[in-house]
């Protein structure tokens, strides 16, 4: 197991603030009719009386010293109280040590990778064989063996309670798209551009894969978008002491976080988020070669070289020199 003790128990600030939106491709006829008091998700920790935030200047690093790795968890349960599953949505956020950026990592659902004790397959299904250490091992392996400091699991109704306690996520939509919700027959546009996504259009937008360019890929891109729109939110409230009194209980009732954690050190991370501007946010997918088909299912091949790089700058903190040599772009390596 590649996981290390959490520094300061902070971590679940940085999970509870990225991960709550891990819903997409939760398959639910809820998207288009949830109801307005979301139930939460069991929680690992129990959701004290908030107090005062402490100021910017004088708030230490609630992270610790280092580099910090977080692997967030969306899972395909129907059930609102369930995390079970397959884990649909899979993403690393990692933080530098010099805290300069805020690095998302997306890996595709239908990657073909080794599962630990379980032969091959696609990783999504290490979660549902194996469970959360599973998990952990095999995205840990297709990485070479980068450490995770922590892990959060969520499902869809923790990314609709957020949407609504953001009065909607701020997202910059790259690929315009209209979306036929099956179970009302409603129509759903989200033109390119500035979008804000409010109630259970957010889901819907982070989900959709079918009209997009790219499918799949186009979608974990739409992931860290969402991420993206939701560190922004949380930066906008920074400085409304009653508004983080509301919103974070919310983010800490939604999410399962794996070790002992501190709810009341979610106030501690809002400073790191106010100091991350949207390019400061920089999302990446493990590379894929391209398509194909393993045992009769379709697959992603992953790039081995280039991921084998790209675990190296994770383990070795170097991800800006991953970025400056390889872009940002995630469309497969080879036609």
């Amino acid at each position: 197991m590649t996981r290390r003790t959490p520094r300061r128990g902070a971590l679940v600030g940085l999970t509870a603030s990225l991960a709550v939106m891990l819903a997409a491709c939760t398959p639910s006829s809820a998207e288009d009719a949830a109801p307005s008091t979301v139930p939460s998700v069991r929680a690992t920790v129990e959701t004290p009386s908030p107090s005062p935030s402490p100021s910017p200047s004088e708030a230490p690093d609630p992270l610790g010293e280092g580099a910090t790795t977080v692997l967030l968890i969306g899972t395909d349960s129907r059930d609102p109280q369930s995390l079970g599953g397959n884990a649909d949505t899979i993403m690393l956020a990692h933080a530098p040590a010099d805290r300069s950026a805020l690095y998302l990592v997306s890996f595709t659902r239908d990657m073909h990778v080794p599962i630990p004790g379980l032969g091959e397959g696609k990783i999504n299904s290490a979660f549902a064989r194996g469970g959360t250490d599973t998990l952990v091992d095999t995205v840990s392996g297709v990485l070479g063996g980068a450490e995770i400091d922590a892990v959060m699991q969520t499902n869809f109704n923790g990314f609709i309670a957020l949407t609504r306690a953001l009065d909607g996520i701020k997202v910059e939509n790259q690929h315009a798209s209209r979306v036929t919700v099956q179970s009302t027959g409603r129509v759903v546009e989200f033109p390119e551009g500035d979008v804000t996504l409010e109630n259970t259009d957010g889901l819907i937008y982070v989900r959709e894969r079918k009209t997009l360019p790219l499918g799949d890929l186009d979608r974990t891109e739409r992931q860290r978008a969402a991420v993206t729109g939701i560190l922004a939110g949380i930066a906008e409230r920074a400085d409304d002491p009653a508004s983080l009194a509301e919103l974070i209980p919310l983010m800490a009732g939604n999410v399962k976080i794996t070790g002992s954690l501190d709810a009341v050190d979610l106030f501690d991370l809002v400073p790191l988020a106010t100091r991350l501007d949207r390019d400061d946010v920089v999302g990446l997918m493990v590379p894929i070669t391209g398509f194909g088909t393993v045992d009769g299912a379709s697959v992603n091949l992953v790039d081995e070289a280039r991921t084998a790089e790209l675990g190296r700058a994770v383990r070795e903190d170097t991800l800006d020199e991953n970025v400056e040599r390889y872009g940002t772009g995630y469309a497969p390596t080879r036609s």
